[in-house]
């Protein structure tokens, strides 16, 4: 065969595609000539690089679902002028626009980071970039003139400074990175890390060079580092410095120019312009407690370096040369012929490349003086690229060759420094070629004879290669072109590759080159190919040429015993021979495709293998001859291993028996007879027969080949094997080997699921298995582990033959009930849990990072690192039909209406802001009733209200305009309030869409009346104040719009923003902002963002940033916002400070910001303050507010101390519960209260004030003058709540006590009746275990003294009179407000319980304030004097009513209650005439609307510190009268409500459907106080009982598989949306419905699922017969309908529908049909769907193998994988028998043991010898076949001889061949030598063994079982009766 150079595929004349983008009119930036030696052209520069250097760590391809095919080409960064165009396959990825040049972009990794960075480097900056879209900005305090990417991220080389004479002696440095890209000197500060220069420094940019040389003079001598390495965007670069002595000192070198560093090794080159010098260095990370290191590293609280050893990086020389060198022209990084990376410096110059082994790939602290590298060795060069060309792509330690360009033109591939082949460019090619931008990897075809150069194309002339990215390299030709060219290697076969593959990974490497090389250097034509058989009948090129290779060696060993081995090439006279003589035409013979032409009229003969070599050396033999017999067999037992795993593979047993063909000629010349057996019983129709044998050849010392199916089967069986790995081929126990990956991964599950336990402790595994995390309590557990960290997938399994198969698919069944909580996702795919999978899948995600950087501990007791895989891989083809969750709409909002009548919408194109909730699960939540229609209606103000009025003939027009405007006048206040209830309701149900603004729907006032056909009536301006009517409820408008967005969501961001911010400042715009902030989405906005909504002095958004801001940072103590907020508070200026004029609702929401912010921190100058703001005297600002003040002070001073009671570290000493029950008592002021400062401080003992103080504020225009007394009525609320928040669960009964109702007339006189509500809720919030919800517990917090004044009252009669000395007034009013706060005190106690005992309390109550204000409020006359009606007001009912209702609505918060709707409804529909109906009563109703559906039902309240005191200051019993009344209680805190929210509520969704499905949960719960469980049954969707007291969640029924969620008992909140160990992915629990059973939505009441599981035990009884139903009738349409019963796969649908079906009249088809049907209802109704290709593949095996044994068969090759089928067989036969004496641990088996042993009845039956050996029945055991003998005697098989000869014809022989395979491997009969052996150990027992065996057989059995060990018990029964026949004297 002759040498050849292979031919270049040309991609196409390169060109950027970046020029393209950029156009032709782009300009240029100078750099003509070096761009275009390194990378540039006329009008830019560019680099190339693979995919994978912007991929994210770990091989993820997120981007193949946006961009396609995007990562198959090469990428293309391109820079020009201030642009940055990263582009690939023609398309452009990302564009990058700058204000300034760029002078340089690269990409890099750091370690903190999963994300790559692309740096961009400007003059005054650095930019990184992810792929996400996250930027960051590092500013630059020196020239950097050029950036390198190291394995941890990134250098930056400062720019040289400008010479002060240019004398020539230093020339610029050649190709330096800096000097190309921009001028060296530039403007800007002048910083050193080590040492800062004087400020004078900072400011010489643009000075000229002596004033640059003078400045320098001055400067300190301590020396500054020209490297620095930025570890971190978010850090600052640190110097690096210089190992010298083992010492570190700083690289102050400025000549020492970098040229090259690389991203993975830690390795890089400079170049000292001065000296002319190369230099290695080697990158050391050095501590920071480094002593010798004058730079530490300063730790920054933005610091996101994770390593332990944090500290600079230095550089230590490793190699230097000689000085006045030229300066390398490239750099890269390559391999060497064993894989070490190698170092490559090529000077063009003296035409030489050398190359340097690296010691070392990751980063170290090690200083060693041995740390040298030297020239390893070098080639001629002048130009090279790394490529991959002859080793497979790797992830990780990927092999680079070396294409190298002599000076003679020569383009040679090196690996390492061995030449193996050459190329050349074609200038046919290169004319043909297209132009323009090509980085794809796509290749041109060549023809078969294109690889050698033509006389008349003797290629381009190059002269330089360049941009290599895998296998395609930029070529540089002499006339200025550039061709972006790909390697032609002739790898085009898949088993081609893995034979290489495998060589490279285990031959010797001298042989390996060896080979590559020759084969490499061969031209094999295609038409030779045409000779070579193989299994398709195709040619198949490279397969010929590899085959002809290894063919070559045993030809030309020194000693050929008998004929040589077959050539494939033939003489032929006529091209009609040369057709006929082609494998091509014997396959298409023997597959019968020309039916006129008969087979035995072209009979073939098969060429013989080659005589095997001999045993022994003897004297006449050639002393080569065991050096070519070693070199053989080191070549087959490398291939024999790939040929194991192929088998193991069934989708490449086509490559098996390609690799059995060549194998067998190999083990044949190398004398190996055992291997040839081995293969012919494998693959009986394509291996070569043998040659006539000598005498000794059956005899001698054989190896026995690895046969893995042998060895699973022994496995199985419990056989003991040497855990040495003896039976396993040597190339499976070598770890890191690819070729046979696919065997590895299956012998060690097999290993980990039949090991020993006692040996499994010391070694698991005989071979290197990975393990993932998770618990693994038995076998099988570790099984599944295993294969989640070896990434094998369902798909795998299904491709693993079905009886090697059968054991895993065991092992995955028996884990699938109950498997352990902590396993990843893709082990719960794997057993079948999809559910389990999915619900842990957002878990896992979150967690992986953390996985990633640690290291798992594998089955060989080896480090490994946990591999990430994706879970959509790991699901079988028949489980990935997920989709999204979707729900029907079921409102229409034409049905919707504003009234209550029967109105219609006026334009049902508008927008109420409830559109979504159709679209959300609470349609599910609530059933098909109407109750979310008539939430929508009662809460929707974007629509006109009806307007009823009474059409009475003697009114006039104007009167009846009057009466309208009225009514329309209280329908106003009603709509202005309705905004607190539609954002409670549409809390967090939206998702925003980011092009969009926010609609926040519009608040109409206007009325429609329905008698006039809804003509529209507006309200006159004329009633009252429009503007004050509905400033602040656009304010709740614009809350509520923003409620509706989802939290935790990352969509929300600045840009949005600010892209809803209107031109003028709104009311609607403040309280969106407001919202924003009580989702936490506030927080993106920057510092300027805040400062211009508060520069525009508008009131209500000064309101809504101060409170958005606070709740977004709560609990934080942020100082940015917390000066905010003071800004906003006066007296906290200091004296200096200009006087701000603001009001005091502004002053009121900046102090409640101020609690929010300092949430729970105890922060004691914030205490003081707040304490002080509580008492403060009037000052110039209005003074009707005050009260409102007071209280948000003393709320604040709650929040900031929540719950810490006494425990407060470091406020003993203010006494805040003295001075808090001073405030709530009253009494004049103490002297040292009177000499406090506002911030707390005495003035005796303090530093001077920084504050404003009292007296001055009071006297700047105050208008209330007080006295020392304090004002209860201003200071009781806030003081009161305060000290409840502060004892909040404390359970202190001395507060309590302070806070006791008033048991005495005297104590009710000064205490106001609505402070009784106060205190008692103060005191239930204290004695927080105390409260219960019963009447006994309501009735105890009544005194004695008001209980006898009630029963007085209701006792007496209309005549009768109260006694004399009580106020009566007093204690009625004060015991309608007891009872008030004993709600409040219930509600906050079970907030979002539920509770039923509460509820009815609580609805108790309502009715009966409700009853007793219709009683006050009689009309047509007025109430008795002596009763109590007369002295409660029918305000103070209305304000208990409201508490009642709000009460009530809290505990039922989210449920959708009916019985409380309709309350609330009714309460809704009362007008004014009612009697003290205002603004704050409708605001009650519609806050309790929204909590009762809060969040659509997918939200409610929780109870820990922070929700009560949220609902608390929501829920202040003191309400409103106008929109515009802030007078006692800012109405922005009623939004705080939000704050106390969880989203408890939990949906089940089919995993199989994607559709949200009902199912039980069975929730167990802790009881108050720890006294015992209790477990409550919920269907979903439902809420979760709180984190405090919820134990376990257990899906439950027999409908769904289980799962069962523990959780431990903690006082902590709900788990926010997308937080970590969330163990409900955010409220979404994915089920897994069990086989038989429906749904509860489509079978509420169970009929169908019993149906179900009947059937489904009549399967498994064995009682159901397919044919039984099929005759009866059963159509198609019923089958389908009873899988679908079963289970709603549609592969199982289509599978009933194509194979299933009963209108074929063949007798066989309908066999077919039967088993397929009850093969089908066998794998639905058990919930094993893969089981039916184990089925169909069993049982269509057998038949195949019965029709072609009856000569009925299509095609004779198709059959060649027949023994290997049956020896599948044999496995799960095997399988089964283990399973069945084993079945209390392990279960039943997947597959019936009855249809098995039906199988192999059938084929004992066709394998029997009176059927096809040509024996007779009658005389069986006389006459035996002839082939088994002949067998036996001299390892012959049937063969194909010439017609007329005696014997068989082609096909004959190729079909008996193939029955004696089977027979041979399924009763397991040894082999020929084996047989042979045992035959002469029997004739030395007995001489007269063919006379004994004759007439005793029977007695040999025992004897032949010793002499066989090993040999199976049919096996010997076959073997026994062939003795008398066998030739014992071929040995003698």
């Amino acid at each position: 065969m002759r040498k050849v150079k292979r031919s270049l595929t040309v991609i196409g004349e390169f060109e950027p595609f970046g020029l393209q983008v950029v156009g032709p009119s782009g300009g240029s930036d100078g750099n003509v000539g070096e761009g275009r030696k390194r990378g540039g052209t006329s009008k830019g520069r560019y680099y190339l690089f693979d995919a994978d250097t912007a991929r994210v760590r770990g091989g993820g391809y997120e981007y193949n679902s946006v961009m396609g095919g995007f990562w198959d080409h090469d990428q293309e960064l391109y820079i020009h002028g201030n642009k940055v165009i990263w582009s690939g396959g023609q398309q452009v990825h990302k564009q990058f626009s700058a204000p300034t040049a760029v002078l340089q972009a690269k990409w890099c990794r750091v370690e903190a980071m999963n994300e790559p960075l692309l740096c961009i480097l400007h003059s005054d900056c650095l930019m990184t970039y992810t792929p996400a879209g996250e930027m960051h900005s590092v500013p630059l305090q020196y020239s950097v003139g050029s950036i390198w990417p190291i394995p941890c991220g990134l250098l930056l080389q400062r720019a040289a400074e400008i010479p002060l004479v240019s004398s020539g002696a230093s020339t610029p440095v050649k190709g330096s990175p800096g000097s190309s890209l921009r001028d060296l000197a530039r403007d800007g500060p002048y910083f050193s890390i080590s040492s800062r220069l004087s400020p004078s420094v900072h400011n010489s940019g643009g000075l000229s060079s002596g004033r640059r040389a003078s400045l320098s003079l001055a400067t300190p001598t301590t020396p500054v580092s020209s490297i620095f390495a930025l570890l971190h965007p978010l850090e600052e670069p640190q110097a690096v410095q210089v190992a010298e002595s083992g010492k570190f000192r700083p690289l102050a070198d400025m000549e020492e120019q970098i040229i090259w560093s690389s991203s993975t090794v830690p390795y890089l080159v400079s170049f000292h312009s001065g000296r002319k010098q190369h230099s290695i260095w080697e990158i050391k990370s050095v501590p920071s407690t480094s002593q010798n290191s004058p730079v530490s590293k300063k730790q920054s609280p933005t610091q996101l370096h994770t390593s332990e050893d944090s500290g600079t990086f230095g550089l230590q020389r490793v190699w230097h040369e000689k000085p006045g060198q030229t300066q390398a022209d490239q750099v890269f990084v390559a391999s060497d012929e064993d894989g070490v990376p190698i170092l490559c410096l090529v000077v063009k110059e003296h035409q030489r490349l050398s190359a340097f082994r690296l010691l070392r790939n990751k980063i170290t602290e090690e200083l060693s003086s041995k740390a040298h590298l030297d020239v390893a060795w070098t080639l001629e060069a002048i130009s090279a690229a790394p490529i991959i060309a002859l080793h497979p792509r790797r992830k990780e330690n990927q092999h680079y060759d070396l294409l190298v360009l002599t000076s003679d033109g020569e383009l040679g591939l090196y690996t390492g420094s061995y030449h193996m082949c050459n190329f050349f460019l074609s200038k046919s090619a290169a004319k043909m070629a297209p132009k323009g931008s090509i980085t794809s990897q796509k290749k041109t075809p060549q023809g078969p004879g294109g690889n050698s150069a033509d006389a008349e194309d003797d290629g381009v002339e190059l002269v330089g290669i360049n941009d290599a990215v895998t296998d395609r390299v930029n070529l540089l030709t002499s006339t200025g072109k550039i061709y972006r060219c790909a390697l032609n290697l002739p790898f085009s076969s898949a088993v081609t590759v893995l034979c290489l593959s495998a060589f490279a990974e285990s031959l010797r490497p001298s042989l390996y080159r060896y080979l590559l090389k020759h084969f490499l250097e061969r031209d094999f034509p295609a038409t030779e190919a045409l000779f070579l058989p193989t299994p398709d009948g195709k040619p198949d090129v490279n397969w010929a040429g590899f085959s002809d290779l290894i063919l070559e060696i045993i030809r030309d060993m020194p000693v050929a015993r008998g004929p040589p081995p077959p050539s494939l090439t033939k003489a032929t006279n006529t091209s009609w021979e040369f057709l006929l003589q082609s494998g091509m035409h014997k396959n298409n013979l023997l597959n019968r495709r020309y039916v006129a032409l008969p087979i035995f009229q072209q009979p073939f003969i098969q060429n013989p293998l080659p005589h095997p070599a001999p045993r022994s050396v003897d004297e006449k033999e050639t002393d080569e001859m065991p050096v070519y017999v070693s070199v053989m067999m080191e070549i087959l037992e490398v291939l024999h291993a790939v040929y194991e795993d192929c088998k193991l593979d069934t989708l490449r047993w086509r490559q098996a028996s390609q690799l059995a063909t060549l194998l067998s000629h190999l083990a044949a010349a190398a004398g190996e007879l055992e291997y040839v057996d081995h293969y012919t019983r494998d693959f009986p129709t394509v291996v070569p027969p043998l040659p006539e044998l000598s005498k000794n050849s059956l005899h001698g010392t054989w190896r026995t080949p690895a046969n893995l199916f042998r060895w699973v089967e022994y496995r199985i069986k419990k056989r003991r094997m040497p855990r040495s790995g003896e039976g396993l081929p040597a190339l499976l126990l070598r770890e890191g080997v690819l070729s046979v990956e696919w065997s590895r991964k299956v012998v060690g599950f097999y290993e980990l699921l039949l090991g020993d336990e006692e040996t499994a402790k010391e070694k698991p595994t005989v071979v290197h298995i990975g393990m993932s995390r998770g618990t693994a309590n038995r076998p099988e557990h570790k099984m599944v582990l295993a294969m989640v960290a070896e990434a094998f997938s369902l798909p795998d399994l299904d491709r693993l033959p079905c009886g090697i198969s059968l054991p895993l698919r065991h092992a995955l069944n028996i884990s699938r009930e109950a498997p352990p909580g902590d396993w990843p996702p893709q082990a719960y795919v794997l057993v079948g849990r999809e559910d389990l999978a999915a619900t842990c899948s957002s878990s896992f995600s979150k967690g992986r990072d953390e996985l990633k950087k640690t290291s798992t501990t594998t089955a060989g007791s080896v480090k490994n690192p946990v591999v990430d895989v994706d879970d959509a891989f790991l699901a079988a083809p028949y489980m990935l039909h997920l989709r999204p969750i979707t729900i029907p709409q079921s409102i229409d909002s034409s049905e919707l209406g504003d009234a209550e009548g029967q109105g219609t919408a006026v334009d049902g194109c508008i927008s109420d802001g409830m559109d979504h909730m159709s679209s959300t699960t609470a349609p599910l939540r609530f059933g098909s009733d109407l109750r979310l229609n008539e939430v929508r209606r009662l809460l929707g103000s974007s629509r006109p209200v009806a307007v009823r009025t009474a059409n009475s003939p003697d009114v006039s027009d104007p009167d009846i305009v009057a009466q309208q405007q009225a009514q329309l006048w209280q329908l106003a206040q009603r709509t202005t309030a309705l905004s607190f209830g539609r954002g409670a309701y549409t809390l967090a149900t939206s998702y925003p869409l980011l092009t969009e603004t926010l609609h926040i729907p519009k608040l109409v006032l206007a009325g429609r009346l329905p008698s006039q056909h809804d003509a529209t009536v507006n309200l006159d301006v004329n009633t009252g104040n429009i503007a004050d009517l509905t400033s602040w409820p656009d304010f709740h408008n614009g809350v509520a719009a923003g409620l509706r967005l989802a939290p935790g969501q990352g969509k929300i961001t600045r840009t949005w923003i600010v892209y809803n911010k209107p031109d003028e400042p709104s009311y609607s715009h403040a309280g969106f902002l407001m919202s924003l902030g009580l989702h936490k989405h506030l927080g993106v906005l920057a510092a300027t963002d805040v400062y211009r909504y508060l520069a525009q002095e508008h009131e209500a958004t000064t309101v809504g940033v101060l409170l958005g801001m606070a709740a977004a940072r709560r609990g934080t103590m942020d100082p940015a916002i917390s000066k905010m907020l003071y800004l906003h508070i006066p007296a906290r200026h200091p004296p200096s400070f200009p006087e701000l004029e603001l009001p005091t609702l502004m002053q009121s929401a900046a102090l409640m910001a101020v609690g929010l912010l300092y949430q729970g921190s105890a922060h004691r100058l914030t205490t003081e303050i707040l304490l002080a703001e509580i008492g403060r005297k009037p000052g110039g600002d209005n003074p009707l507010d005050r009260e409102g003040y007071a209280l948000a002070a003393g709320l604040a001073l709650g929040l900031v101390t929540l719950g810490r009671g006494n425990d407060a570290w470091g406020l003993a000493d203010l006494h805040i519960e003295d001075r808090l029950r001073h405030y709530m008592s009253g009494g004049s002021e103490p002297s040292d209260d009177r000499q406090r400062r506002p911030d707390g401080f005495t003035s005796s003992n303090s530093l001077p004030t920084a504050s404003r103080n009292v007296e001055d504020l009071s006297q700047a225009g105050g208008q209330v003058m007080e006295g020392s007394m304090v004002n209860l009525d201003v200071t009781a609320p806030g003081a009161t709540l305060a000290l409840a928040l502060m004892f909040l669960k404390t359970n202190n009964k001395v507060v309590a006590a302070r806070l006791a109702i008033p048991d005495t007339h005297f104590a009710l006189e000064y205490v106001r009746p609505d402070f009784i509500l106060l205190r008692l809720v103060a005191r239930s919030l204290t004695l927080w275990d105390s409260v219960q919800a019963t009447e006994e517990w309501v009735q105890a917090q009544i005194p004695e003294i008001v209980k006898t004044a009630v029963n007085t009252i209701n006792q007496v009669g209309d005549t009768a009179t109260p006694p004399a000395d009580a106020d009566m007034e007093a204690l009625a009013q004060a015991h309608v407000n007891i009872l008030a706060g004993a709600c409040l005190s219930i509600a906050l106690r079970y907030a979002g319980t539920a509770k039923p005992e509460a509820q009815q309390l609580l609805r108790k109550y309502a009715l009966f304030f409700l009853q007793e204000k219709r009683n006050a409020v009689l009309l047509g006359g007025a109430a008795s004097p002596n009763t109590r009606h007369a002295y409660v007001d029918r305000g103070t009912l209305e304000t208990c009513l409201n508490v009642a209702v709000l009460s009530l609505s809290v505990v039922m918060a989210g449920t959708g209650h009916l019985q409380t709707f309709r309350l609330l409804r009714y309460l809704r529909r009362r007008n004014d005439s009612d009697g003290g109906i205002n603004y704050g009563n409708h605001m009650a109703i519609s806050m309790a609307i929204g909590f009762l559906f809060l969040g659509g039902g997918l939200r409610t309240f929780g109870t820990n510190n922070g929700a009560v005191a949220a609902l608390l200051i929501a829920l202040y019993p003191r309400f409103p009268t106008t929109p515009n009344d802030h007078r006692c209680h800012l109405q922005a805190f009623r939004h705080l409500y939000v704050l106390a929210t969880e989203a408890r509520c939990v949906q089940t969704v089919d995993v199989d459907t994607g559709l949200p499905v009902l199912v039980p949960l069975e929730m167990t719960v802790q009881n108050s106080g720890c006294q015992g469980e209790t477990t409550i049954t919920r269907f979903t969707p439902c809420i979760l009982p709180e984190r405090c007291s919820l134990m376990r969640v257990r899906v439950s029924g027999a409908r769904y598989w289980p799962q069962d969620i523990k959780l431990p008992i903690t006082d902590q909140a709900w788990w926010e949306p997308g937080e970590a160990g969330d163990p409900f992915n955010g409220g979404m629990l994915y089920v897994k419905r069990r086989v038989g059973a429906c749904s509860y939505a489509d079978d509420p009441i169970g009929c169908r699922s019993l149906l179900s599981r009947a059937f489904q035990k009549d399967s498994e009884g064995g009682r159901f017969e397919a044919r039984g139903m099929a005759g009866d009738g059963l159509q198609m349409s019923k089958v389908d309908q009873l899988v679908s019963t079963f289970s709603g796969d549609p592969s199982m649908l289509a599978f009933a529908q194509l194979l299933c079906n009963f209108s074929r009249n063949s007798k066989t088809a309908n066999e077919f049909e039967d088993f397929c049907l009850t093969a089908l209802f066998e794998s639905v109704s058990t919930d094993r769907p893969a089981l039916l290709q184990t089925y169909l593949t069993l049982y269509t095996t057998v038949e195949a193998l019965v029709a072609h044994a009856a000569g009925q068969g299509t095609s004779i090759t198709s059959i060649c994988s027949d023994p290997l089928s049956l020896f599948s067989l044999k496995v799960a036969l095997s399988y089964c028998e283990v399973i069945k004496e084993d079945e209390e641990s392990s279960g039943e088996p997947l597959v019936q043991h009855n249809f098995l042993a039906a199988l192999a009845k059938k084929v004992e039956d066709v394998l029997s010898f009176s059927k096809f050996f040509g024996t007779d029945a009658t005389e069986s055991s006389k006459i035996l076949a002839p082939d088994l003998v002949k067998y036996f005697n001299t390892a012959q098989w049937p063969a194909e001889v010439n017609v007329g000869s005696k014997g068989r014809a082609g096909s004959d022989a190729l079909m008996y061949k193939t029955l004696l395979a089977c027979y041979l491997s399924w009763y397991d009969i040894p082999t020929t030598r084996a047989v042979q052996s045992a035959a002469l150990k029997l004739r030395k027992i007995l001489p007269s063994l063919r006379t004994y065996a004759s007439s005793n057989s029977e007695y040999l059995l025992p004897i032949l079982a010793c002499v066989l060990p090993g040999t199976p018990s049919h096996g010997l029964l076959r073997i026994n009766p062939c003795l008398p026949f066998l030739n014992t004297n071929l040995s003698e």
